[in-house]
Formats: C-alpha cells, structure tokens, sequence
C-alpha cells in the first residue's frame, strides 16, 4: 500500500516572491520528513512534482507539496 507525505506553508501574501518562498519551504520540509523515514530524495526530485494551493475555512492561503511512496518489495 502506498502512502502520501505532505507538508504545507501558509502563504502571507500573492507576492509571487513570498509565494515561492513558502513552496520552498515546505519542499525542504518534506525532504526532511522523507529523509526521517529513509526515503532519499532530492530537493530537485520533489520540486519537479510540483505543488497545489489551498484556502482554509478563514481565508490563509496554503502551498502544499506531496510525495506518494511505492510500497516495498
């Protein structure tokens, strides 16, 4: 069964600067997150994937980044 690591970042502003800041932000996370789980991949690996945005129910706006994870074997 596969399984889905995320991390998010709020974003302060459509300020296309602090936007791509948060993307960064939380693809490193993830890396990070992955890494804690024996997953190796590159900052570049995960960027490629892309992220999404999201509003939560009070407006913050939120850059998300996932990774889906073969299972092993």
């Amino acid at each position: 069964m596969s399984r889905t690591y995320s991390a998010s970042r709020p974003v302060a502003s459509d300020n296309p600067e602090e936007v791509a800041a948060a993307v960064r932000a939380a693809t490193e996370e993830l890396r990070e997150t992955l890494r804690g789980h024996g997953i190796e991949a590159s900052f570049e690996d995960i960027a490629l994937l892309g992220h999404t945005e999201s509003w939560d129910d009070e407006g913050q706006r939120w850059v998300n980044v996932d990774w889906d994870s073969e299972p092993a074997g």
